[in-house]
């Protein structure tokens, strides 16, 4: 398998592929039909680069809207060094603008996004 380098090589977060595969085995073997989230870097990337941004805080949701299985959703928010959301609340009332709420849903959840079978998290 092919080695990628990361800037993360030397973090305090990562774990052992042995960890990963008994964890996301542990959380299929519960039934949950929504196996992971594919996630676009670029925009992640510009959340963390927003002035004041040192997290991303995620938060997990429930969609009545969507059908059954696909109703979890994740949420992020990019978060200051005190861990502080920086959620906009003001809301333009101007009848063409967008909200910018800073609130961001860009997740894609597998299925039907999965990765490749030859991925070693992907059983």
């Amino acid at each position: 398998m092919e080695r990628h380098s990361s800037k993360h090589d030397k973090s305090i977060f990562e774990i052992p592929l042995s960890e990963a595969q008994q964890i996301t085995r542990a959380w299929a073997a519960r039934g949950n039909f929504i196996k992971s989230y594919l996630i676009d870097a670029q925009e992640l990337k510009d959340m963390v680069e927003e002035k004041g941004a040192s997290y991303v805080r995620v938060y997990f949701g429930w969609d009545t809207e969507m059908e059954k299985g696909r109703e979890q959703r994740l949420i992020m928010v990019p978060a200051d060094i005190y861990g502080r959301d920086m959620i906009n609340t003001e809301v333009s009332l101007a009848a063409n603008a967008k909200e910018d709420s800073n609130i961001f849903d860009f997740t894609m959840p597998c299925p039907p996004t999965c990765p490749p079978p030859e991925s070693p998290l992907a059983e």
